[in-house]
């Protein structure tokens, strides 16, 4: 069980030594059967983009990225819910919810399966000025015309294209056969030359075996935990990079009390009087 202890001013702390492992694969296997979803008083995605590079990079040096924490569900979920931005909102019965770590979660589901709208993600086969590294990860806006069936920029839809910036779309690196499989009908179309290919494949399992064994920790609420303590220690112990708001502290309180979304009652009033945003 984790023990959370008060510190300066009052917050929640966790016992770190508490936290037990759970590889990258094993989220993705909740998130994608919807074994873990978000209390619906989370807010949404916060995180720019330059976060989210930053947090990949930071996998690929080999170095934490942090624990975070969820409440484990019985047969009945204490709070309304909803999936992780862009994961399959159907799957098996909730066993958790997560109260921490929402941003770092859905930037790497994300990120592995490139469904951001305006960008896709690449990791670039070129020196790391800052880190040193052979290869980093970062994005590249994309935009569309009302008109067109592609997008923008048009060399990034293709393979060749792509390959000669030294660049591999990210989702060819998540943790899975699939993703294997693609890139190395991505790599015959991308690289003419067989050895050059032959390098860089191997030099792309490596990196794909990064994430495959990547250790996120994770410390839990057991599910006898009272509704307004697991409320309690959500508001005092989120830790993202993105501070909770007043509006935020305030959504998670109403919705715990009433058992209702209280976006959906704003969208509520919003469609039955217009005129309530003057006021």
């Amino acid at each position: 069980m984790t023990r959370l202890h008060r510190v300066a001013g009052g917050a929640l702390e966790a016992d770190l030594t508490d936290a037990r492992n759970r590889l990258l694969p094993d989220w993705f296997t909740r998130i994608r059967t919807r074994q873990m979803v978000l209390p619906r008083f989370q807010r949404y995605e916060a995180w720019p983009h330059t976060n989210i590079a930053q947090l990949f990079n930071t996998i690929l040096r080999d170095l934490p990225v942090g624990a975070v924490l969820v409440l484990e569900i019985g047969n009945k979920e204490p709070f309304i819910s909803r999936t992780l931005e862009g994961a399959p909102e159907t799957g098996e019965r909730v066993s958790e919810h997560l109260l921490d770590g929402q941003q770092r979660l859905t930037a790497l589901w994300r990120g592995l399966h490139n469904n951001y709208d305006e960008r896709t993600y690449f990791v670039f086969f070129e020196s790391d000025e800052e880190t040193k590294m052979p290869y980093y990860i970062d994005s590249l806006a994309r935009w569309k015309k009302e008109e067109e069936k592609e997008v923008r920029p048009f060399w990034a839809n293709k393979a060749d294209e792509v390959w000669k910036r030294r660049m591999v779309p990210l989702d060819l690196f998540a943790p899975d056969i699939e993703a294997e499989r693609r890139f190395r009908s991505w790599a015959r179309v991308a690289i003419e030359s067989e050895p050059e290919r032959d390098d860089i494949s191997e030099q792309v399992s490596a990196i794909r075996q990064k994430f495959a064994t990547f250790n996120l920790p994770f410390m839990s609420l057991p599910v006898t935990t009272k509704p307004e303590t697991a409320l309690d220690v959500f508001v005092k112990m989120n830790t993202s990079a993105a501070a909770l708001s007043i509006y935020d502290i305030v959504v998670a309180q109403v919705e715990a009390e009433l058992g209702k979304s209280l976006h959906d009652l704003v969208a509520e009033i919003r469609r039955t009087c217009a005129a309530v945003d003057d006021y």
